[in-house]
């Protein structure tokens, strides 16, 4: 047998990740089924499970890729930030002016799906709220941390609860616009809730 690179064995995980999440788009994670995912690909059962065990595995793998790219890109951009209340801001501007695209309210709703899914799911839910704190919460808190070292923000910010209260906004207004589309204003509700915060954390 021919030996494979590492390069053509990381795109082909990566091909499979993408295909699975177009499936997760198309029918919602809880109805997709390896064989599916299989199906989309064209590519041999055996193959995918030669990457990843589960359909759970899958998606976790395709989560944790996105989010450590997306926070790696934005701690470069923070380093040419240089102050807390900037940092914060731009991260409201980074969801307030992502692209509306249908591709984008399907990874939200598939992103929503498997959070309840999870929550049923001890070892999954253990995996999941680790993720989160060790990512995204903390985060957060450390540019919340920074801000009140510099005396930018208050002394009495609850940096914890500050970012989680943050995400939680984060995915809402997300969710919402992701089931209500037009209906839903949603760069305004990012604008009405970047200066609630704002207030809420600010030194006067």
């Amino acid at each position: 047998m021919p030996k494979v690179s590492e390069e053509y064995k990381e795109r082909k995980r990566e091909s499979i990740m993408e295909i699975a999440l177009k499936c997760f788009g198309e029918k919602g994670y809880h109805l997709t089924t390896m064989d599916d995912i299989v199906a989309y690909s064209n590519m041999s059962k055996g193959l995918i499970y030669n990457y990843f065990k589960s359909k759970e595995d899958l998606y976790i793998s395709l989560m944790d890729e996105r989010s450590k790219r997306t926070l790696e890109n934005i701690r470069k951009q923070f380093k040419q930030i240089s102050t807390a209340k900037e940092k914060v801001s731009e991260f409201f501007r980074i969801y307030r002016e992502a692209a509306l695209t249908e591709e984008w309210r399907s990874f939200i709703r598939v992103h929503m799906e498997f959070w309840i899914y999870s929550s049923r799911q001890e070892p999954l839910r253990e995996i999941m709220n680790t993720r989160y704190k060790s990512q995204f919460r903390d985060f957060l808190a450390e540019i919340l941390e920074e801000g009140k070292n510099a005396g930018e923000f208050k002394q009495e910010v609850q940096v914890e609860i500050v970012a989680s209260l943050f995400w939680s906004l984060i995915d809402g207004i997300c969710l919402h616009y992701s089931m209500l589309w037009e209906d839903y204003a949603y760069k305004k509700h990012f604008e009405v809730t970047e200066e609630m915060v704002m207030n809420y954390i600010l030194v006067k």
